[in-house]
């Protein structure tokens, strides 16, 4: 694998690479630095999973509401999206990166009857982050390791969380929008347990934000809900938001900013 990084960084400009993991999966990294920033070292770092569809829109909306902080309650910060660089916005692939791995799997039909793509991967996405994409970000740009979040949404955000249960210390800020816990028959749930088993000091370091839209399937605001409730008993910081109205694509732009100033107040 070979990734070449700009040295000279623009803050405020966003640059754009292929990256090829070990496994040979294709990603497209885009990274934008904050405009104001004196020191890459206290720059914290957003990662935006399904980053085709959403690292435009979180860029714009980060940088137009930092510029009055003290109002808006948005603090700048780097962002790093992952995404595949296709000509859509939702990429096959997402669903093998962003589910965990199991020696069975019982999914429903899909909508449109077709079948549903491999799965399964979410271990190799992970060591894929943390192994190969963060060293390669790190020798470039030295973010503030200690301020580090992950946004994902749907299938995303099944993969946020399971990422909080499986190596909780990778971010210190977890954003979980409308989350397929349904995923093969809620699996994802057998999890907590970990983390309730996890060292007080390192549950008392992590946040994690949740939402999910009334318009949206009811299991899915269903699911969200009771994970709250597991993980508040767990001991960790958690904050669940129901979106009045949104279904489960509108959620994300209208729920993003509350989010934001959750995980970000000190």
């Amino acid at each position: 694998m070979k990734v070449t990084l700009h040295k000279e960084f623009i803050f405020g400009k966003a640059e754009q690479w292929t990256m090829t993991s070990k496994d040979e999966r294709v990603y497209q990294i885009t990274v934008s630095l904050p405009k104001h920033a004196r020191h890459l070292s206290d720059v914290p770092v957003l990662y935006v999973l399904d980053g085709d569809a959403y690292f435009t829109m979180f860029r714009e909306m980060i940088q137009l509401q930092s510029r009055r902080s003290d109002k808006t309650g948005i603090k700048d910060m780097a962002i790093v999206g992952i995404g595949y660089g296709a000509d859509r916005s939702f990429h096959s692939n997402r669903v093998y990166d962003f589910t965990p791995p199991s020696h069975s799997l019982s999914l429903p039909i899909k909508p449109d009857g077709s079948p549903w793509p491999d799965s399964g991967g979410a271990d190799k996405f992970l060591a894929f982050i943390e192994e190969e994409l963060k060293p390669e970000l790190e020798a470039c740009y030295p973010f503030n390791k200690h301020q580090q979040m992950i946004f994902g949404h749907s299938l995303g955000g099944l993969f946020t969380l399971y990422t909080l249960f499986r190596k909780p210390t990778a971010f210190q800020r977890y954003f979980a929008c409308s989350p397929s816990i349904w995923w093969n028959e809620k699996m994802i749930v057998e999890q907590v347990p970990q983390l309730m088993f996890e060292r007080e000091d390192v549950r008392s370091n992590i946040k994690l934000f949740m939402a999910a839209g009334t318009e949206e399937k009811p299991f899915l605001l269903n699911d969200a809900k009771e994970m709250r409730n597991l993980l508040t008993d767990a001991g960790m910081e958690t904050l669940f938001v129901e979106g009045q109205g949104e279904n489960h694509a509108s959620i994300v732009p209208s729920i993003f900013s509350t989010g934001m100033r959750y995980l970000q107040a000190e």
